[in-house]
Formats: C-alpha cells, sequence, structure tokens
C-alpha cells in the first residue's frame, strides 16, 4: 500500500509540473504555442505591470503557410471579451518572427518548421487591471485564424 501511495505522489508531482501556465485554445482547430518562456511567468499564471515591459520567447510550429499573423488579444473579465490592441511592431508577428537558431526573418512562415517570436514590449497603462484573468492570443492571416494560445495573467 505504501509504495501505491508514494507512486500516486509522485506522479501527482509530475503533473503539477507539467502544468504550464498557456494552452491551445479548446476547441480550436489551429496550433497553440510549442511553449513560452517568460521571466513574467511561472507555474499556473502570467504576471505584468501596466507601464512596464513584458519579455517573452514564443515558440510555435505552424500548420499551413501563412503570408502575415496580425496579433488580437482578447481578455475575458467575467465572461466578457476586452479587446487589448497591440501597438506596431507587435500587431504583427511577421515583425518578430525568428528561425530557432535567432537568424531574424519574416513572413511568409511554412509549417513545420518551428518560430520564435521575441517579445519586449511596454504593456500599456491603459490597459484595464485584472487578477487570475483568461487571455486569449490569436494571430489571423487575413480573415483565417492561424494560431491560438490562452494564458492565466494578472495584470496590475
Amino acid at each position: 500500500m505504501k509504495f501505491k501511495f508514494t507512486i500516486f505522489v509522485i506522479f501527482l508531482t509530475i503533473s503539477c509540473l507539467a502544468e504550464a501556465f498557456w494552452s491551445d485554445c479548446p476547441g480550436s482547430n489551429v496550433p497553440g504555442p510549442d511553449d513560452i518562456v517568460s521571466p513574467n511567468c511561472s507555474g499556473d499564471r502570467c504576471r505584468a505591470v501596466r507601464g512596464e515591459s513584458l519579455i517573452a520567447r514564443i515558440y510555435a510550429t505552424p500548420q499551413a503557410v501563412h503570408h502575415e499573423l496580425i496579433a488580437r488579444v482578447t481578455a475575458f473579465v467575467f465572461g466578457i471579451g476586452i479587446n487589448l490592441p497591440m501597438q506596431p511592431p507587435f500587431d504583427n508577428a511577421c515583425n518578430q518572427i525568428h528561425f530557432a537558431n535567432d537568424t531574424l526573418t519574416s513572413c511568409p512562415v511554412y509549417p513545420n518548421i518551428q518560430y520564435v517570436m521575441n517579445v519586449e514590449m511596454q504593456v500599456s497603462s491603459l490597459f484595464p487591471a485584472f487578477t487570475n484573468t483568461l487571455v486569449q492570443v490569436d494571430f489571423w492571416d487575413g480573415n483565417q485564424r492561424a494560431a491560438c494560445g490562452q494564458i492565466i495573467a494578472d495584470l496590475i
């Protein structure tokens, strides 16, 4: 019995460690991120401060060719979507696309190649403050959704 309990605790610990602060968008047929690395994020959420920098590296592998990747960010506060407009150059991910070896590239992006988007942007002080909120980031190529990911975030 003690052995089974130990195995259960190890499995539970590994499961908790594997939990990420991001996920693919449920019900979406487009890819989410392969990984997101950020000093602003850990464990189960990201934390950003209005008026300060947000730094992240987003790794993604597209499933199709995309000629543009227009970012749309929506925070869901009490179930109501609030658009958080992105300022240039971060409104189009093509401006920050790198290959995995950090060589700068741009769109179009091609399927089955991992790209990295380096983000170092000022968080607008005009954004509303929120805690423990679902934030969805969509990338659009014209009227076609190219990628979608969700994070849990605090914006203070």
